[in-house]
């Protein structure tokens, strides 16, 4: 017999997904022609719903019955939204008003909108140590050091995007790929302290890729899972940045969100995430 908590395992979300999720709504409800905020005017109340994109059940409008538990319940298949637009998406006789492409279109669109406006904020110079913490956060060793390789000479952006059929995560990789270059002279000024090497990072990276990697046969299915991969492997950082003894308590949401995001889009361009295009004679 099933049990009621295998059965609601769709709308177990996990916390680091819920984290994500509250912050690129920015307290805005992701459908494009709604300006309501996701927390009432006491600023303590949550007035925002967590609404899947396919269905958590039969019932629901746009069921997908290829999906799994985990997909329903993952960070591609949720959005943000008010309470009113939550009722109106989940009623199933709207469900041709609000197909899935629509709504994937609306949160891809809502988060790049905030994920930009998280960026002006110019966060780094109000914080300039959150990105070294978040570096030996992502270093702390965690198990035995694999032998891992590491492209040579790193591909550009869109081939790396290109090759590996990125959708989603495309706007975000462009708008984090200029911080290479602070990226590289923080790993230089923690290397030169003898705390966190470039290297641990990028291979504690790497193995959480290797690792979800291994439940796709192939590289069609990876190309095919790309985004969700890239969800995965930010949410299993996440879930290890939480466990390790450098805690970031000190920092609000938004910064430590944005400092990770430069590290995962550094080891994406590195090919410690996704797979490297072959090298052409």
């Amino acid at each position: 017999m099933t049990s009621k908590k295998q059965k609601d395992k769709a709308r177990q979300y996990k916390p680091s997904t819920v984290r994500r999720l509250d912050t690129l709504s920015g307290n805005e409800c992701a459908n494009p022609n709604c300006q309501k905020k996701l927390i009432a005017e006491d600023n303590i109340s949550i007035v925002s719903k967590i609404c899947h994109i396919a269905a958590a059940s039969k019932e629901g409008p746009r069921y997908d019955i290829n999906m799994n538990d985990d997909e329903r319940r993952g960070f591609d298949n949720l959005i943000l939204l008010c309470d009113e637009h939550h009722v109106i998406i989940d009623n199933k006789e709207n469900e041709s008003l609000y197909p899935t492409s629509l709504l994937k279109k609306w949160k891809s669109d809502h988060e790049k909108k905030i994920l930009e406006l998280i960026s002006s904020k110019n966060l780094l110079s109000k914080h300039p140590l959150s990105l070294n913490k978040v570096i030996n956060a992502i270093g702390n060793k965690m198990d035995e050091i694999l032998n891992l390789t590491e492209a040579v000479n790193a591909p550009n952006t869109d081939l790396k995007i290109s090759f590996n059929n990125i959708n989603r995560y495309e706007s975000i990789i462009r708008e984090f790929a200029p911080y290479q270059g602070k990226l590289n002279k923080i790993y230089e000024e923690i290397e030169k302290e003898g705390s966190t090497k470039k290297e641990l990072v990028l291979h504690n990276i790497k193995r959480v890729y290797l690792n979800i990697k291994a439940d796709y046969k192939n590289i069609d299915e990876i190309r095919i899972n790309a985004d969700i991969i890239f969800d995965r492997v930010i949410e299993k950082i996440w879930n290890n940045i939480d466990k390790a003894p450098n805690k970031l308590d000190e920092y609000d949401q938004e910064t430590i969100d944005f400092s990770l995001m430069i590290v995962i889009v550094d080891a994406f361009m590195r090919c410690n995430i996704l797979e490297e295009p072959p090298k052409t004679v």
